[in-house]
């Protein structure tokens, strides 16, 4: 009979160990920083000035956690979105600078953007056991807009040569506050090494910007990290 206590008490501490182990395990405190890549696409609400198709994105956070919940520090670089436009026009209005009356000309311009975002979000954690934690942030940021654009006009001669008659550049930037969400899945690979998986939502305030130039009001993008904890 002795011997049956002994085995119903050595049942129920291996199933109650390894629950408190993860549990100690997720509870302490440690610094990570993450590496992300991930597709981004051309933020720019307005169909027709917006760059088709995908570049990728770049990312680097400094983050804290002190049990279950901290705080990262993040920086979001892309790369150029790059639209191109082209059109040859035969010029009827009045002669003036480099425009005559009756020519014909070529016109090709260039607009390059992309959305560089500094967030700082809240970090919650859900540990699922000791090798997979969900984790939900919420925060926000300015999110930095550079644009460049370059226009150029070229002479379209009788013999079909081309003579570039005029270049126009300009540079400019628009800039936001933003909320972000983010859920993550880290899947730990090593002791101090992480792969997470995870889902960003940046939120602009486009409603109260009428100019024309302001970007979607959501945009979402998976990303992939590599963590190393400290």
């Amino acid at each position: 009979m002795l011997n049956v206590w002994r085995l119903i008490v050595v049942i129920v501490v291996s199933h109650v160990a390894t629950p408190l182990h993860a549990q100690t395990v997720s509870n302490t405190s440690r610094a990570f920083v993450d590496v992300a890549l991930g597709p981004n696409w051309d933020d720019a609400r307005n169909d027709l000035a917006r760059a088709p198709g995908a570049t990728w994105a770049s990312g680097l956070a400094f983050g804290f956690d002190s049990a279950r919940s901290g705080v990262e520090f993040n920086v979001g670089v892309p790369q150029w979105h790059v639209k191109n436009r082209a059109e040859r026009y035969r010029y009827v209005g009045q002669s003036f600078g480099y425009t005559q009356q009756g020519h014909l000309y070529e016109e090709s311009s260039t607009t390059r953007r992309r959305s560089i975002d500094v967030t700082v979000l809240y970090r919650a954690n859900v540990p699922v056991n000791r090798l997979v934690t969900f984790t939900w942030l919420v925060g926000g940021g300015l999110v930095y807009r550079p644009e460049q654009y370059t226009s150029v006009t070229k002479q379209v001669l009788p013999d079909g040569q081309l003579t570039e008659v005029n270049t126009y550049k300009t540079t400019s930037s628009r800039d936001y506050l933003a909320a972000a969400a983010r859920l993550d899945a880290e899947v730990r690979i090593a002791r101090r090494v992480s792969v997470v998986p995870r889902v960003r939502v940046t939120a602009f305030p486009s409603m109260f910007d009428d100019s024309g130039l302001a970007p979607r009001l959501l945009m979402a993008r998976p990303e992939i990290a590599l963590r190393w904890q400290f």
